[in-house]
């Protein structure tokens, strides 16, 4: 989901804004003309830039993942411990050595004081996801809040474990990737040039191949900031395209498509929302609440689509495994599980089986994929680096029989 502002007209003609979460522009609209609002302008919410920079600003950028799961883990242990929330706080402020992190406590402390609820001041920061917030008002409602936490805790640290399996299977083969674009740099900018003063006279008595090749790389070397801005511009305007609201809409729509991203697409979104959903309704979140959260959750906008047809459907009475079906976005298993969770009233532990397999299934898959992409990266870079070697020795053994 994204955020939008918006303007809107009220019955008494009096201009509303404000910021509203939805899929797209064409769901805000509808939200609003339900709440009797007639929308004038809808569009994605841009934070506003700040040109003074107060002490407390910069210490909330600086609160960073890290910080937030040891947050969580600390007052979990703290309440367990049979310190009140306040006094956690509080101990948790004066022994932390992080500027931002002793700040971040003390705002947490003071709204406490000031009324509100430990999830209500959490929801003023928007480091903590609408799932965190839930479970941590469930925790409040039933008096389980250390136990709440630490389930919290332990969902942080299940999806922390596969994004760094993801980034660290992904190391090796961006290495190969930037060595290999390298050495077909400094190949085509500094060496294939000096060979051009060697082949000097021979004209078209070259293999055609070679001259091809040698013009190639002496344009670029006399012309690399062109050649440099022909080759950023297109990427760059590729990127900006789909950072826009109708470019985030195609790359989802395409990326459900493609042969092998498909796959890696459909089990981690797969494993995602089941574990979300697992982790909400076993600690007491209602079903459709739950789902309305994962429709955040999801990366995909197809994803998020189908999640909030199946939240309707849900508050209308109806089952939600069927719903889930649409599009072959969720693996067929996983939905009949699913189906088999509702009619035995055991929804959690059935999500939690299906994020537990398809985590599984996630992380053979990366396996495969960086088994592949390896040699090929290799094999590329050889053929390459290998056809130009070639090409310049054999011109130069045969240089005799070329200048004769």
């Amino acid at each position: 989901m994204s955020l939008y502002s918006y303007s809107a007209v009220d019955a008494a003609n009096s201009v509303k804004r404000g910021t509203i979460d939805d899929i797209d522009r064409n769901a805000v609209a509808r939200r609003l003309m339900g709440q009797g609002l007639r929308p004038l302008e809808i569009k994605p919410y841009r934070a506003p830039k700040r040109i003074g920079l107060s002490l407390s600003a910069l210490r909330k950028d600086k609160l960073t993942k890290t910080d937030l799961n040891f947050f969580t883990t600390q007052i979990a242990l703290l309440l367990n411990a049979g310190l009140s929330l306040d006094a956690s706080l509080r101990t948790m402020r004066q022994n932390s050595q992080k500027p931002a992190f002793k700040h971040f406590a003390g705002e947490i402390e003071r709204k406490l004081k000031e009324g509100k609820s430990f999830s209500e001041a959490l929801a003023d920061y928007p480091h903590f996801t609408p799932m965190y917030i839930s479970i941590v008002r469930a925790g409040e409602e039933g008096g389980i809040l250390p136990a709440m936490l630490l389930r919290i805790s332990e969902y942080q640290q299940t999806f922390n474990e596969l994004r760094q399996f993801i980034v660290s299977a992904a190391i090796y083969p961006a290495i190969l990737l930037v060595v290999g674009l390298v050495a077909v740099i400094i190949l085509v900018t500094t060496i294939l040039p000096r060979f051009a003063v060697l082949f000097q006279g021979m004209g078209k008595r070259l293999p055609l191949h070679v001259r091809l090749l040698m013009d190639g790389a002496g344009f670029i070397s006399s012309h690399l900031l062109l050649v440099a801005m022909a080759i950023v511009a297109p990427v760059a305007g590729v990127v900006y395209y789909l950072r826009t609201e109708e470019g985030r809409l195609w790359l989802d729509a395409q990326a459900i498509t493609l042969p092998l991203v498909s796959g890696f697409i459909r089990e981690l979104e797969t494993t995602r929302i089941f574990r979300t959903l697992e982790v909400l309704v076993k600690n007491g979140v209602h079903l459709a609440t739950a789902l309305k959260i994962c429709s955040g959750v999801a990366a995909n906008v197809e994803y998020q689509r189908l999640l909030q047809n199946a939240t309707r459907a849900l508050k209308e009475g109806q089952q939600i495994a069927p719903k889930l079906q649409g599009k072959g976005l969720f693996p067929e298993l996983a939905v009949d599980l699913l189906a088999i969770g509702e009619e035995s009233g055991s929804v959690g532990e059935v999500c939690g089986q299906v994020a537990d397999h398809y985590d599984q299934e996630l992380r053979q898959r990366v396996k495969r994929i960086i088994a592949l992409i390896e040699p090929l990266f290799i094999l590329v870079i050889a053929l390459g680096v290998g056809y130009v070697v070639v090409s310049m020795l054999s011109v130069i053994m045969s240089i005799n029989d070329i200048a004769g």
